[in-house]
């Protein structure tokens, strides 16, 4: 049994394993519009919503060089937050496609990797707000479709 264990833990150390975590990064990153609703204006709050994958290749072995790598993904998407004047609605969510994929190594293991992954990304800020930008301007139509059809206009 101990060998068999052994073996595993070898294998998905030398394989990698991929494991997703959600990044807080570009939370200061919206774009926000004021959308006609009937008699009422909707803001629509347009934010980016990161998720990072890390995949250790590689090994870090006793006497001899490392040949460990972290690869890393980020998948950005953005999130269209609606929200009515106080009192008069809700909150609706939703995430919007297409999502941007940036994508990087470093050398090492990818727990010690981390701060460089999120400097990385902080280098694409400008990249991630042009991306929030061009979504929100594709999601023009749809946004006003589906104000129309809530207000109970499908014919927009």
């Amino acid at each position: 049994m101990k060998i068999t264990t052994t073996a595993i833990i070898a294998a998905s150390s030398v394989a990698g394993l991929a494991t997703p975590t959600v990044a807080a990064d570009y939370q200061d990153i919206r774009h926000q519009v004021e959308v006609p609703h009937g008699e009422r204006q909707v803001t629509a709050v347009y934010q980016p919503k990161t998720m990072v994958s890390y995949r250790q290749v590689g090994n870090m072995t006793p006497n001899r060089p490392s040949t460990a790598r972290c690869m890393w993904k980020a998948e950005i998407s953005v999130e269209r937050h609606l929200q009515a004047p106080a009192g008069q609605g809700s909150h609706v969510v939703r995430s919007l496609v297409p999502t941007k994929l940036i994508e990087g190594s470093t050398n090492g293991r990818c727990a010690q990797g981390k701060e460089q992954v999120s400097s990385a990304l902080a280098r694409r800020t400008d990249e991630v707000r042009s991306h929030v930008l061009a979504v929100a301007a594709e999601d023009r139509n749809a946004l006003m479709a589906e104000l129309s059809i809530a207000q109970g206009n499908p014919a927009g």
